[in-house]
């Protein structure tokens, strides 16, 4: 969402922005984040609120009702968690509905605090529409490339990076619809100019 405010036709005072920053895993999201903190945005990830949710008591209780198999030593495995649900339809949507519900009520409580220059990086989901009345960003990469930054970020084997691209494949479709799309196959120098260009 972009908002300029004018004391008249001639002179703006601010711009409030809000961007959602998304793309499939490996195409470089965490780096773009990196440039817009460099920028002075306030960017707000949702793969870290997760991570925190999953420490938090009720949370871990509901989930071993959920999916047992993803607690280990009462804690929430997050590498067996993931395993599970790209190989597993049914987990990942179970997933999906208990936790992005909550994912989202921190999201709006963000943006009740902050709401200017803020960043929310999200990854490819199938209720991303929820975001539609803000401008989103989407970052993009080859298949070969974003296959090589997830091995090497990742210590995963070659058939869960092919069962987590396809699923991405499955429910993305959100390139074509959104306002900018950075194809990030070159260097961060590369990233960081088209990135500006959208900023400007």
């Amino acid at each position: 969402m972009i908002y300029s405010i004018y004391l008249n036709k001639n002179v703006k005072v601010f711009i409030l922005t809000i961007y959602i920053l998304t793309g499939q895993i490996g195409a470089g999201k965490s780096e773009a984040q990196k440039i817009f903190e460099d920028l002075n945005y306030s960017c707000f990830c949702a793969d870290t609120i997760v991570r925190d949710l999953y420490k938090e008591e009720n949370i871990i209780k509901n989930m071993k009702k959920i999916i047992p198999e993803s607690i280990q030593d009462k804690k929430i495995n997050i590498d067996v968690l993931r395993e599970l649900s790209f190989n597993n339809s049914k987990i990942m949507k179970q997933i999906e509905d208990y936790i992005q519900p909550k994912v989202f009520k921190e999201f709006k409580k963000i943006l009740e605090t902050y709401n200017n220059r803020v960043i929310l990086i999200v990854p490819i989901i199938k209720n991303l529409n929820i975001f539609k009345e803000y401008k989103m960003i989407y970052v993009h990469s080859k298949e070969k490339i974003r296959r090589k930054r997830i091995e090497s970020r990742y210590n995963y084997n070659e058939i869960m990076i092919n069962n987590i691209i396809n699923y991405q494949k499955t429910i993305d479709i959100y390139k074509k619809d959104s306002n900018f799309v950075i194809e990030n196959n070159s260097t961060l120098q590369d990233l960081e100019k088209k990135i500006l260009l959208i900023i400007k």
